[in-house]
């Protein structure tokens, strides 16, 4: 069984996050909009001029989302943005990334032919070693 581990690094966590931020309240306007008046991905299509499969890959994250097309959508559905940088702060339930980093692990050793060979698991597992029988049914 082959897998694989990497870490991302707070930069890229960190733009993943936003991105999914700014998506996840572009659905929450649009859904508001459809409450209010029967609003829909067609009505937003026909107001910017482009075609409803556009808009579609748009709000599920298949099509880039620049500045532009974030700013166009937001005047369709007769919206103004507000942008905050702020200084993050601790919640309960949100990683930090010393303690979810993957850098400072020790790699997986896989002793394959040896019967009940220990295989050893990155020091911040839950368990020190299994053996190979238990690799093998995992």
């Amino acid at each position: 069984m082959t897998s694989f581990h990497f870490d991302i690094g707070s930069r890229g966590r960190n733009a993943g996050r936003f991105i999914a931020r700014v998506r996840n309240e572009l659905l929450r306007a649009l859904a508001e909009k459809k409450k209010e008046s029967k609003f829909s991905q067609q009505a937003l299509a026909n107001k910017l001029e482009v075609h409803r499969s556009l808009i579609n890959r748009q709000l599920a994250g298949e099509a880039n989302l620049t500045l532009r097309s974030l700013s166009d959508l937001a005047w369709a559905m007769d919206l103004e943005i507000e942008l905050e940088l702020k200084k993050p702060a601790d919640e309960i339930g949100k990683n930090h990334t010393n303690a979810t980093s993957t850098v400072q692990s020790a790699p997986i050793k896989v002793l394959s032919g040896v019967r009940n060979a220990v295989v050893p698991i990155a020091a911040n597992s839950d368990r020190c070693a299994i053996s190979t029988e238990q690799a093998k049914s995992a």
